[in-house]
């Protein structure tokens, strides 16, 4: 409760600041890219993962994968995870020279 018998403030005071952190920055909208020599010591990729390598859009490989004719290696489902075998996917991409156009 208030005392009755104190006196008013004669300014009002200015609150209190109700973060003890600054401000955080805003998120980028840039995605950030992997690191290649680390993916390329993995076993196996996801398909954002094979997609940085092949230097292809993910869709475009989701393409590649339902496409039979393509010979892009057959996924793996892991869990709700569609996984590919690294080794398999290079050899791919070796067989079409390089990156796939």
């Amino acid at each position: 409760m208030t005392d009755p018998r104190a006196e008013a403030a004669a300014a009002p005071q200015a609150h209190a600041a109700t973060d003890s952190h600054a401000a955080r920055t805003a998120a980028s909208d840039k995605v950030a890219l992997f690191d290649e020599a680390q993916l390329l010591r993995r076993m196996l990729w996801t398909v954002p993962e094979a997609a940085f390598i092949a230097r292809l859009g993910a869709r475009s490989v989701w393409r590649l994968m339902a496409d039979p004719n393509s010979g892009f290696p057959t996924p793996r489902r892991v869990g709700g995870r569609t996984l590919l075998a690294r080794d398999e996917v290079l050899a791919f991409l070796g067989r079409r020279g390089g990156a796939a156009s």
